[in-house]
């Protein structure tokens, strides 16, 4: 659910609203990013919750930091349908996924997109159980 909130503010360029869910350093350089993005791109960045189609774990870590505070790391990796009117080919020569949808009259083409999301929090004992993300990555769009 936090990819799919995420993801459709990113789009909607409501970057304010993210203040309470992505770290300061991953906002700024969303800033920068979403400035520049063309507006198709912009709009593939939304992923509808039913349209998500496969998760992954990426990566997992726990690790201290300099005055001994426990934190853990999970990088997630999402696949989702988005209908944004994207190239069939990005540039840099990278193929698209695209899928048809429907008969030969109501053809709809989606593409199949990744999206890469850093969630953290802090676990030592008695800290809240809020995560914050950390890291946000839409290869071939938002980069």
């Amino acid at each position: 659910q936090a990819f799919s909130l995420v993801s459709k503010l990113l789009s909607q360029r409501k970057l304010d609203l993210l203040e309470e869910l992505v770290s300061e350093e991953a906002l700024k350089v969303l800033k920068e990013k979403i400035s520049m993005l063309p507006d198709n791109h912009r709009d593939a960045l939304a992923a509808e919750l039913d349209a998500i189609m496969y998760t992954t774990e990426g990566d997992v870590r726990i690790y201290y930091d300099d005055d001994g505070i426990k934190f853990v790391r999970i990088l997630m990796r999402f696949w989702y349908l988005n209908g944004a009117n994207l190239p069939d080919e990005i540039p840099g020569e990278t193929k698209v996924f695209q899928i048809m949808f429907g008969d030969e009259n109501t053809k709809e083409k989606k593409h199949l997109l990744t999206a890469n999301y850093e969630f953290q929090r802090e676990f030592t004992e008695g800290a809240k159980p809020d995560w914050t993300i950390t890291r946000i990555e839409h290869p071939k769009l938002l980069e």
